[in-house]
């Protein structure tokens, strides 16, 4: 790839009102009428900030963020922020008007003997208290509100039942998806369901609750299309951006930003290229991130990286690694001694070394210098790149470039013509927006013409990055179903879900209820069953996450890892697999999960797969799990010549049977579960 390119990205800034310090967007976010709100606004905009200046005026945030550690990132820097403002924000008072839900926090209050999680953090919504003068904020990962709103019948307690999504929109000012550029087209049911009942005015002019829906992201997805299809009226949006201006008294966002693609072999060997700068950036107490696209890499590294960093006389505990396996475990020093673990704040260290984790909205103290690999989306390389310089300050950011890997994304190619044809010049950060964008929505297809909002936002000001596939409408009208028919919803609160239901969810209903031919029937009735029981599971999976496992290292120390992960990277899965008390499955090490670790050039080819159900035979299958999933799902149900079984069905239940066919085409639904893979279950060595 020749010689190291790079461009500057010049400082950009936000206006400032003079009467509270906001920006223009957030004022608008506080104040702004409409009850749906989209929000498009750069890295370091301040879009969660103006959520905690609604706190401090005495409001009630749900805000709902993708990942646990960003979840965690926000509260600690929220509640130091109230602790700053002074009496009466007490550290006692910030704790108990700052709630977290997470996966982390159900384990830590199953530690504490709470029993009835679900019953617990209901609690603490009816202990939110509308007359007192101080704010309240909960934070939550999508998954938790989900959970509330569908638990299990056993889990209704006593004057609880009516506690569901109606009840979030009067007890909440505002109920926000931060990152919503990561919801998922089968996870936008939640979200549809907040925005769908928030944008109806009933035939008295009342509503349902106060809460206003907000979306923000500085990589947004296009989902006003989707929630068009669910009914959501243009009226009640508003599109919200922040203009970036050039005055004196403007806050700034970024400073001036030399990026720089680099070549190298790795990135060991990038910061190898500049350890005078990584060792400036230490000695003056400020932060260098170092951001993997992949894991194992990153576990390979750290021995390498752990003699550098000796060499250059920087002390292994200013350093802390930030993934997927080392967050789901306490916090600890590893063996390189290096700092890792769920609960560390970012804040304390120096060097940070972390994967695609980070790209959620994680602020750093001071990061002014980033080494990186770009990611696999253009949304991904924005978000990496928006970590570095914030506030103002001027950065540098290099990014390594892997020819084999770039040759098979055609924007890595573009990214890289675009810088060659700049080099050494100065870019407006909107330009560069802009290409990442255009490279992003060349690889999305939409179902129809964009409209003319549409078109005028391409003309102005807005970068799309994509925008949600055709399966958020139907998956969104299938959630809704599930709750229709939930135990706490009984009454008028049935009543209102039916009336203004979305027209997916009716149709869904209709397609349902053509099924049952096929529930009934004793010859159909067990295959049918277990198919529907695993369908309407899978429809309440917001995210398409693999199915993750204990790994206990010979210390005793328990981290999760994701099992076609160990798979492929590791030897783990040759060890027996053994049950704890509870019947959770385990492997148990001999010495740390990294001497595990396969060499390079013997990584396997594992596929993850997934055990697939029928409603019309019991037979069940193993299929990939990617893009061709659905396909291939289908191909077999409606393979009439091969299986007796299948052309019998299809002659006695047409109906029912084309009922299913299309509810899977329409929501992309496939009944069934990951399959657990055996340590023989791989397809050879990766080449």
């Amino acid at each position: 790839m020749g010689v190291a390119m790079e461009v500057m990205i010049t400082r950009h800034s936000v206006a400032k009102r003079p009467e509270d310090g906001l920006s223009p967007l957030q004022y608008r976010l506080l104040h702004e009428k409409k009850r749906i709100r989209i929000v498009d606004a750069p890295t370091g905009a301040g879009k969660s900030y103006a959520f905690q200046k609604a706190l401090l005026e005495g409001q009630r945030i749900l805000f709902i963020v993708p990942t646990r550690r960003l979840a965690q990132n926000l509260a600690a820097g929220l509640m130091h922020e109230l602790v700053q403002q002074g009496e009466p924000w007490t550290e006692a008072l910030a704790r108990k008007k700052v709630a977290v839900f997470t996966s982390d926090q159900t384990r830590q209050l199953r530690e504490q003997g709470e029993r009835r999680i679900s019953g617990y953090r209901l609690r603490q919504l009816d202990a939110l208290d509308e007359t007192c003068d101080e704010g309240e904020m909960i934070i939550a990962v999508p998954e938790v509100i989900s959970n509330l709103l569908h638990r299990p019948r056993e889990a209704l307690t006593k004057g609880s039942a009516g506690d569901g999504v109606f009840s979030l929109l009067s007890q909440f000012d505002h109920i926000v998806f931060d990152e919503f550029h990561t919801i998922e087209a089968q996870g936008f049911g939640l979200a549809a369901l907040f925005a769908k009942l928030a944008s109806i005015e009933l035939s008295d002019g009342t509503a349902f609750g106060k809460a206003k829906i907000s979306f923000l992201s500085a990589t947004p997805l296009e989902i006003y299309p989707t929630l068009e299809k669910l009914g959501v009226a243009k009226s009640a949006v508003a599109r919200l951006e922040e203009e970036l201006v050039d005055t004196a008294d403007a806050r700034p966002l970024h400073g001036d930003v030399c990026l720089t693609l680099m070549a190298e072999e790795s990135l060991p060997a990038c910061l190898q290229q500049h350890h005078e700068l990584i060792q400036q950036e230490v000695a003056a107490n400020r932060q260098v991130v170092v951001i993997y696209n992949a894991l194992a890499d990153l576990r390979r590294d750290l021995p390498r990286l752990k003699r550098q960093l000796q060499q250059w006389g920087i002390s292994a505990n200013k350093v802390l690694v930030i993934n997927s396996i080392d967050d789901s475990g306490e916090n600890r020093q590893t063996r390189y001694g290096f700092a890792s673990g769920r609960q560390q704040n970012p804040d304390q260290f120096n060097i940070l070394i972390a994967t695609a984790s980070v790209e959620m909205g994680v602020t750093f103290r001071e990061a002014n210098v980033m080494f990186m690999e770009p990611g696999f989306a253009p949304m991904s390389f924005l978000q990496r790149y928006g970590r570095a310089a914030r506030r103002g300050k001027d950065g540098q950011v290099f990014v390594r470039l892997d020819e084999a890997i770039s040759n098979r994304f055609p924007w890595q190619r573009e990214l890289r013509q675009w810088l060659e044809a700049l080099q050494g010049q100065s870019v407006n950060v909107l330009d560069f927006n802009r290409m990442l964008s255009a490279s992003a929505q060349s690889r999305f297809e939409t179902d129809a013409e964009p409209d003319t909002e549409t078109r005028q936002d391409e003309a102005t000001h807005t970068p799309h990055f994509g925008s949600l596939s055709h399966y958020a409408n139907y998956s969104s009208g299938l959630y809704w179903q599930q709750l229709i028919q939930h135990s706490s919803n009984k009454g008028h609160r049935a009543g209102h879900l039916r009336t203004y239901q979305p027209p997916s969810s009716a149709h869904v209903y209709q397609l349902l209820k053509a099924i049952q031919p096929l529930l009934d029937d004793p010859d159909y009735q067990r295959s049918a069953r277990e198919w529907y029981r695993w369908f309407m599971q899978r429809a309440l999976m917001l995210r398409d996450i693999g199915k993750r496992v204990t790994v206990i290292e010979g210390d005793g120390f328990k981290l999760q890892a994701d099992r076609v992960w160990l798979a492929r990277e590791t030897s783990v899965l040759r060890l027996p697999l053994l049950q704890d008390a509870q019947k959770n499955d385990y492997f148990q090490l001999e010495g740390d999960l990294d001497d595990y670790l396969l060499p390079e050039d013997e990584r396997q080819r594992v596929q993850r797969m997934m055990k697939v159900y029928y409603p019309h035979k019991p037979v069940i299958d193993e299929l990939k799990v990617d893009a061709s999933l659905v396909r291939e799902w289908l191909r077999v149900f409606e393979d009439r010549r091969r299986c007796i079984d299948t052309d019998e069905a299809w002659e006695t239940y047409p109906e029912a049977m084309q009922a299913v066919d299309t509810l899977v085409r329409l929501t992309g639904c496939v009944a069934g579960h990951d399959v657990d893979i055996a340590a023989d279950a791989v397809c050879g060595v990766l080449g």
